[in-house]
């Protein structure tokens, strides 16, 4: 599968590790230990840049992962936005 792109729920761990995320209705269990790194934000897409100074205004949290949840183990990676604490699924690997 391509990009999805699509606002999930997510529940972490006390280091602020995903556990838990909700997609189109269905619970998803992350399986496997979730990799952590960063990545630019995308400032030339939406209305207009986010203010702010350092890291946290051009930079985003990514986060990649096996989960189970609709019967099958599948890589998924999930995009966090610190600054407005928002959580995007970016991709689901088939």
């Amino acid at each position: 599968m391509g990009r999805i792109d699509e606002a999930v729920a997510v529940l972490v761990d006390q280091e602020g590790a995903p556990t838990l995320f909700r997609w189109r209705e269905k619970d998803y269990q992350v399986s496997s230990r979730p990799v952590r790194w960063f990545a630019r934000a995308e400032w030339w897409v939406g209305e207009r840049a986010h203010r702010g100074i350092g890291s946290g205004a051009v930079e985003v949290e990514m986060w990649r992962f096996l989960a189970t949840g609709d019967g099958t183990k599948c890589p998924f990676e999930l995009l966090h936005n610190t600054a407005a604490n928002s959580w995007k699924l970016l991709r689901r690997f088939e």
